[in-house]
C-alpha cells in the first residue's frame, strides 16, 4: 500500500520530518552539485575572466583585464556578472526547479530521501520554491540561527520553511 495518495500528498500517519542531520547531508550534496553546475556555466558562459578578477581582488593584487589593462572599479562588471550567474541565479534555478517538480527534491534531497511541501503535504509551486530559496538568505544571515532552527523546531523547520509556508519530510521508499 502507497502512503501517496491521488493529489501526490504524504498521507497523514507516513509523515516523518527530514531532521537537520539528514538536511545538512543533502544540503552537502547539493552545494557539490551547484559547484560543479557553476563551473560548467562559468566555462561555457565565458565568465571565466570575472573568476579570474575576483581571485585577484581576493589576493589583494592590482586586477587587469586579459590585455593588461588596469582596473580601477571597485566591482568590476565581469566580477558581478560572474558572482550574479554562479551565487544567485544557478542556486535558485535549481532548487526552485526541483522542490517544485514532480519529485518534490533536489538531487541532494532524493539522496536523502527528503521532500518538499507545502503546509498540507502537497507539492510546491515555482514561486514558493523560490521564496523559499531566498529565505535561506535570512537563514543564514542570523549567525546561521535560521539553520540551526532545524534541529529545536517541533516540525523540523528553519526560518526558511516557515517565511515560506513549507514542511520537509523524510520519505522512507524510494523517491521516484
Amino acid at each position: 500500500m502507497s502512503d501517496i495518495n491521488h493529489n501526490n500528498q504524504i498521507s497523514d500517519d507516513k509523515r516523518f520530518y527530514a531532521g537537520f542531520g539528514r538536511r545538512i547531508i543533502a544540503g552537502i550534496i547539493d552545494g557539490i552539485i551547484i559547484t560543479l553546475i557553476a563551473g560548467f556555466a562559468a566555462y561555457y558562459l565565458g565568465l571565466t575572466e570575472g573568476w579570474r578578477m575576483l581571485i585577484m581582488m581576493i589576493r589583494h593584487e592590482e586586477v587587469r583585464t586579459m590585455d593588461g589593462i588596469l582596473v580601477t572599479s571597485a566591482l568590476p562588471g565581469q566580477v558581478a556578472t560572474f558572482l550574479l550567474v554562479t551565487v544567485i541565479v544557478i542556486p535558485w534555478l535549481y532548487y526552485a526547479i526541483l522542490e517544485s517538480s514532480k519529485n518534490q527534491a533536489t538531487l541532494g534531497k532524493m539522496a536523502a530521501r527528503a521532500v518538499v511541501t507545502d503546509l498540507h503535504g502537497n507539492q510546491i509551486t515555482f514561486a514558493r520554491a523560490s521564496l523559499r530559496h531566498f529565505s535561506k538568505f535570512i537563514s543564514i544571515i542570523t549567525c546561521f540561527a535560521g539553520i540551526f532552527a532545524i534541529a529545536y523546531t517541533r516540525h523540523s523547520q528553519g526560518f526558511h520553511d516557515i517565511i515560506a509556508a513549507c514542511l520537509v519530510y523524510y520519505r522512507p521508499e524510494k523517491i521516484e
